[in-house]
């Protein structure tokens, strides 16, 4: 028999399985590779499909943009992102211009206190907080429903802040709290989506392309918001900001919920030849299918060193990118006394900073995985060891410099983002790898603990910072550096990329998931 081959595919990155051995091409590649299936799953007895690029009304064939449908949907789970980070980062301009400052250029509607804008900012990761809960359920329930769900919240929350703030910050509040909600519904159904729409070859490339959403969507929100706070002549400025990110999250979901599936089987498009490619790849992890009960090994996840490594390494990455994310536009208006449009530009550049160097270390991680006989792990941890030291080392030099050198203090943050964009490669890859069929409770737990800190450190920065000094700003930075440097030690020593015993499939599994999935094309 013919093996299965897939030549919907474009050249990105590669990664390796324990459980399939990976094919030597790149992925997405456009050129017709054949599949060594012999060679992955050996402890199964598994049959080879038949090849299907004859197959007889099979009419989905490869566009120049999207050369295969796992490409679209890498791009349409990119754009959810997007629109979720644009929801995330518009209050850290708009913020700047919804309340009242001692600088005449900053002369907002609000009268909020101090302590109410941490409520305020801290509300999101309160939201966050769910996704311990959403993260039990999204390997559970259909993942596309639960990415609308996202987008439906993002939605609702920004159309609403602008009307309900003025009564009370409260609402605002609240709104923020339904932000954060739609992060613990899309993190997790995301994760769960690429662990059934990517073979493990291709979810560093798929992880690279759909999390790259979040920076570009802050890209686009920063300095467009410092723009339309300047401009009182449109919808009153800040509340513009609120109404252009609900619109984002509508166009998106329009997009989504037609292009969307659950997984390539519940793809309308899709062609026979992509979907059996895609199957017999995943199928040696033995994820399941949704509804069949699974027993979800708690002992071992709570007794795992290399999954509470790869968190607390996850939580001293994150600390010091919330001050980066929500707080910098405050600094640069308090410390480096940047007008409102300006400040939108300049907080922009550190975070294309974190997209390019996410981008190509991910890319150099791939090839150093390919061209060298270093392990995942040990490339996680030169990459995230290399991270926490240039980040913390960053974030340290920025104290050094004020009004008078805000050039220097812009080039310290955007190399502390450089530096931030290896964890891509580092922790990040590494809490994937650890157990592909619990993808959703894993990241649920992650962010669980990531939220409850990011909590603490908006509170505490907002009472710290309470008069917007420079030596109040320093105290931030000085804890924010200590915390990025931890993972050094932490998870240089404890953390882990490879699969865990305790998620590790059965050839048993693995054989009837194949079987089953031949039954259903011979029928």
């Amino acid at each position: 028999m013919k093996q299965v081959q897939d030549p919907l595919s474009a050249p990105k990155l590669r990664n390796n399985s324990l459980d399939c051995p990976p094919n030597r091409n790149t992925v997405f590649k456009l050129s017709n590779p054949s599949l060594d299936y012999k060679d992955y799953c050996k402890a199964s007895s598994i049959r080879v499909f038949d090849d299907v690029d004859s197959e007889e009304g099979d009419l989905a064939r490869p566009s120049v943009l999207f050369p295969s449908l796992r490409l679209l949907i890498a791009a349409l789970l990119c754009c959810c992102f997007v629109a979720l980070s644009v929801s995330t980062s518009n209050m850290a301009v708009a913020l700047i211009c919804m309340t009242s400052c001692p600088l005449n250029i900053y002369s907002g509607d609000l009268d909020w206190k101090n302590e109410q804008e941490g409520l305020v900012l801290a509300a999101q990761n309160a939201g966050s907080l769910l996704m311990v809960v959403t993260g039990l359920w999204a390997d559970r329930i259909n993942g596309k429903w639960m990415v609308a769900g996202g987008l439906i919240l993002c939605f609702a929350a920004n159309a609403a802040l602008p009307i309900m703030a003025y009564d009370s910050f409260w609402y605002a509040v609240a709104a923020r709290f339904a932000v954060g909600a739609a992060d613990a519904c899309l993190m997790p159904s995301a994760n769960s989506l690429i662990t059934r729409w990517f073979p493990q070859a291709e979810r560093a490339a798929a992880i690279g392309i759909i999390t790259g959403g979040r920076q570009i969507g802050t890209l686009f929100i920063l300095p467009t918001a410092g723009y339309l706070c300047s401009r009182k002549d449109i919808l009153n400025g800040w509340p513009a900001i609120f109404y252009l990110s609900a619109l984002i999250s509508i166009l998106v979901g329009l997009f989504w919920l037609p292009m969307g599936a659950d997984k390539p089987s519940k793809q309308m498009c899709i062609s026979q030849q992509e979907r059996l490619y895609i199957e017999s790849r995943i199928a040696c992890e033995s994820i399941g299918k949704r509804n069949a009960p699974r027993i979800i090994p708690w002992s071992a996840i709570i007794r795992s060193s290399a999954l509470w490594a790869g968190i607390f390494a996850l939580v001293c990455h994150e600390y010091p990118l919330v001050i980066m994310l929500q707080f910098l536009p405050n600094y640069m208006r308090d410390v480096l006394q940047f007008a409102p449009t300006k400040n939108g530009i300049v907080s922009a550049l550190p975070i294309a900073c974190l997209f390019i160097s996410k981008t190509l270390s991910s890319t150099l991680s791939t090839w150093l995985n390919r061209n060298t006989t270093w392990g995942r792990t040990t490339l996680c941890k030169l990459f995230n060891g290399i991270a926490s030291s240039g980040l913390s080392i960053c974030i340290f030099l920025v104290t050094c410099f004020d009004e008078k050198t805000s050039v220097l203090a812009t080039v310290a943050f955007c190399g502390a983002m450089l530096f931030a964009g290896l964890h891509t490669p580092g922790v990040q890859t590494a809490l994937v790898q650890l157990a592909p069929p619990f993808s959703g409770i894993i990241t649920g737990l992650s962010f669980f603990v990531v939220a409850w800190f990011g909590i603490g450190n908006k509170i505490l920065t907002k009472h710290m910072v309470k008069n917007g000094v420079a030596k109040e700003w320093a105290m931030v930075f000085y804890i924010s550096g200590i915390i990025a440097a931890l993972p050094v030690i932490f998870f240089t020593i404890w953390g882990s990329a490879d699969r865990q015993w305790w998620s590790a499939p059965s050839s048993k599994a693995s054989t009837h998931s194949l079987n089953t999935q031949e039954t259903t094309v011979a029928h």
